[in-house]
């Protein structure tokens, strides 16, 4: 466990940001003087210098001072140089040399949208990220790649777009890193379609909402929606259709279909039948051996024959999901998985670096998994990024997680206009996004003011069913 001191400042939530950076899957506690046994980092704001101090068994080890000149910063430079003077001492102690510096947040390519909007150049942007942050050159060109693609697909927003999420929050099984809100399907085979009507009568409302606005995207997600029978599967969508008019514009349609084991031909065709027009496949390894470790039912050989038979479908827009950093895995393995996608060459390539989520199994029984170190990940990160070249992809979308595996990054990569724009809206949050479903969050923007609001609903898929009214009357509120 660590533990943290604050003065000057209640910045606790950022203190304890950046030491998740080299001290990550620990507990962390706020207290007011250096702990006797462990480690304590005690945080101070004053004098126009922010300091930082390491004690070990409650005696002081090192100290890292960053100096600045005004003497009322503004909350994101305050941030800043806290965060720069706990990086300074942490890397100093560790030797740990993050490759984000001490970017935190999970959307750097934001932060360049932010600054071009500032009339930044491509050369200061990158300046920004290396000389202001510590990041490192190559990961600062990767953000101003993604900022770029985004930029150019956030450009033909308008501001009576719209997007809808429907969460299907049901799975076959939870994998071992998951922490996502979502409930195995045998567990709650009686509540699947009281869930749906909740979720049709929730539908019924946004609908009428939606009609003065133009819906650009359709996100299906989860969970894995094809864990629902083909029927269930059909109840939804025509849900959908029957409150949104799938026929009155070209919208990108998206389904998460996800594990392999759960797709059939009927329920691709019933997808086809609706517009979806992007599934989502995701093996996220080709190695048979960690597909058992980590929980997934399904072999290597059911990913190739349900991609093969979405292609003969007309599916023409489909995504792959894979995880780098998986227990057991080595860089030979990864190399195996990439050359297996290769031969199938998807439209789009999510590749997603292990994080070692809080309310996964793998957080629970972590010391029984041996897990990629840094140097290794980094190496497979590369390799990864080398294939999606090979494939004539390009980065367009990226964000980053708590407790990812050498601090790195998730990217999606996509081939010259598969992009998919939902990823990018959700990410950037530059349009409406109405979301239905246990755990879905709707957010407005005021683009006037540059302010997000965010409607939940609960997560419990019991209290979603017996509370939709009371989700309707949060939006009813919370849309006017």
């Amino acid at each position: 466990m660590i533990y943290f001191i604050t003065k000057g400042h209640t910045l606790e939530h950022d203190v304890q940001t950046i030491i998740q950076v080299f001290y990550p899957n620990l507990h962390y506690y706020v207290t007011e003087q250096p702990k006797q046994q462990g480690i304590t980092i005690e945080s101070i704001l004053q004098h126009e210098k922010a300091t930082a101090i390491y004690y070990e068994n409650g005696i002081q080890k090192e100290y890292a001072i960053m100096e600045y000149e005004c003497e009322k910063l503004s909350t994101k430079e305050k941030k800043r140089v806290i965060k720069c003077s706990i990086y300074k001492l942490l890397k100093k102690i560790t030797g740990i040399s993050p490759q984000w510096g001490f970017v935190t947040g999970v959307r750097p390519a934001k932060t360049i949208n932010e600054l071009f909007d500032k009339g930044y150049t491509e050369k200061q942007c990158i300046e920004y990220m290396t000389k202001g942050y510590d990041v490192t050159e190559k990961k600062a060109k990767l953000s101003l790649k993604v900022a770029k693609a985004e930029r150019d697909i956030l450009s033909k927003n308008k501001q009576n777009d719209i997007s809808l999420y429907v969460g299907i929050p049901f799975c076959p099984t939870k994998c071992l890193y998951c922490s996502f809100t979502s409930y195995p399907l045998a567990q709650y085979q009686n509540s699947v379609y009281d869930y749906l009507k909740a979720l049709k009568k929730e539908l019924c409302f946004l609908g009428e909402y939606a009609k003065q606005f133009d819906l650009k995207t359709i996100y299906v997600g989860g969970g894995t929606p094809t864990s629902l029978t083909a029927e269930q599967l059909e109840y939804l969508f025509d849900s959908i259709a029957q409150y949104f008019d799938l026929k009155k514009q070209a919208i990108e349609f998206s389904v998460e279909a996800g594990r392999p084991d759960t797709i059939t031909k009927q329920k691709l065709h019933i997808m086809k039948q609706y517009g979806v027009n992007r599934i989502s496949i995701n093996p996220q390894t080709m190695n048979q051996k960690t597909l058992r470790l980590i929980g997934r039912q399904h072999s290597v050989e059911e990913v190739k024959q349900v991609y093969w038979e979405s292609r003969e479908l007309g599916f023409d827009s489909i995504n792959m999901d894979l995880i780098l950093g998986l227990p057991e895995e080595t860089l030979k393995d990864v190399e195996y998985t990439m050359n297996e996608i290769e031969k199938l060459h998807p439209d789009n390539l999510t590749i997603h670096t292990l994080a070692i989520k809080r309310a996964s199994r793998l957080k629970q029984e972590f010391d029984c998994y041996t897990l990629t170190d840094a140097q290794e990940l980094e190496k497979m990160i590369d390799l990864s990024g080398e294939y999606a070249e090979k494939m004539n992809m390009l980065p367009y979308y990226m964000y980053r997680q708590k407790n990812m595996l050498g601090n790195f990054e998730n990217v999606g990569y996509c081939v010259a206009g598969k992009e998919c724009i939902y990823n990018v809206q959700i990410m950037e949050e530059k349009q409406n996004i109405l979301a239905v479903g246990a755990g879905a969050s709707t957010k407005t923007i005021d683009f006037s003011q540059n302010r997000i609001e965010r409607i939940f609903n609960v997560k419990s898929v019991e209290e979603y069913i017996s509370r939709i009214d009371e989700m309707i009357e949060r939006k009813k509120i919370g849309l006017k």
